[in-house]
């Protein structure tokens, strides 16, 4: 293919320090912190443009809603609000994703040079996505189909290197995730489940610590919640009809301040893996090596 041979010629200007050999469960966890740490302002940059455009969608929204009176209007603002977050959330991912494949490999890489390419292979990458949530969501709806839609999120879980890095289509990541994924999808989904779990556990820490601090100094201080549902509610959707534009502004800059330290977790994991794989099956160390 001819991604893989696109894959084998490093930048000898290397800035990192990342070795090409197999990694276990500890290596990547230790990856994630090594490259998040060596490249703040890389990975803070790239997250930066989602927490600024993210706020600016939800200001505008909260503003036509607030003036407006018609039930129509509003669900058309808080449709295209919808819309716009996600595709800037998606968009800056692929962002984040590209990026931590770059540094891993110990390339030269620049914030606007990640979020080009992820604007050019914007579509093959949201077609991929589809692709799999179709299957996934669709499995999940049934209670037969759960453990089949466990199994696909993983065997499919990771197209996004395929699309952005290979440049391969939506369709053929797939095919190609399920190639690295083969033969060790339980060693997949424990080392996706604990970084899932890592991402969870310090945006929620980071959370109670805000709502800790914001009732401390009287602002926008919340009524105690009645459940764990409601406290992931405000942590990811708060509504800015049940506490006022301010306290909303207040609680949307928190959980954007949180995706600022968290969002790049996930996808710097899911590069390590995908890389530990290829590494494995297909002794892409000893590629690299070559190529240079």
């Amino acid at each position: 293919m001819q991604e893989h041979n696109e894959l084998a010629h490093p930048n000898n200007n290397a800035t990192g320090t990342t070795a090409l050999q197999p990694m276990d469960f500890t290596d990547i966890l230790d990856g994630i912190l090594t490259l998040y740490r060596s490249h703040l302002p890389l990975f803070f940059g790239i997250v930066a443009v989602y927490v600024i455009l993210g706020f600016s969608i939800d200001q505008i929204s909260v503003f036509l809603i607030q003036e407006g009176s018609v039930l129509g209007i509003n669900t058309i603002v808080i449709g295209f609000t919808v819309l716009g977050n996600t595709v800037v959330s998606i968009w800056v991912v692929a962002g984040l994703i590209y990026a931590s494949a770059q540094v891993f490999l110990r390339r030269e890489i620049t914030t606007k040079a990640a979020l080009q390419q992820a604007s050019r292979r914007f579509l093959p990458y949201v077609w991929s996505g589809i692709l799999w949530g179709l299957v996934v969501g669709g499995l999940f709806v049934t209670v037969i189909g759960i453990p089949f839609a466990i199994y696909f999120s993983m065997r499919w879980g990771l197209y996004s290197l395929p699309v952005l890095f290979e440049e391969t289509t939506g369709r053929n990541a797939l095919r190609r995730s399920t190639e690295l994924v083969k033969g060790s999808w339980w060693r997949v989904f424990g080392i996706m489940l604990a970084i899932s779990l890592i991402s969870f556990m310090i945006g929620f820490i980071l959370q109670e610590s805000f709502e800790f601090i914001l009732s401390l100094i009287g602002i926008a201080a919340p009524e105690a919640p009645a459940n764990f549902l409601e406290q992931l509610q405000r942590l990811y959707m708060p509504i800015s009809s049940e506490m006022g534009w301010f306290s909303y502004s207040v609680r949307r800059l928190v959980s954007l301040s949180i995706a600022f330290i968290t969002m790049p977790i996930g996808p710097i994991g899911s590069t390590l893996l995908y890389f530990d794989l290829r590494i494995r099956k297909e002794a892409y160390d000893v590629e690299s090596q070559v190529g240079d």
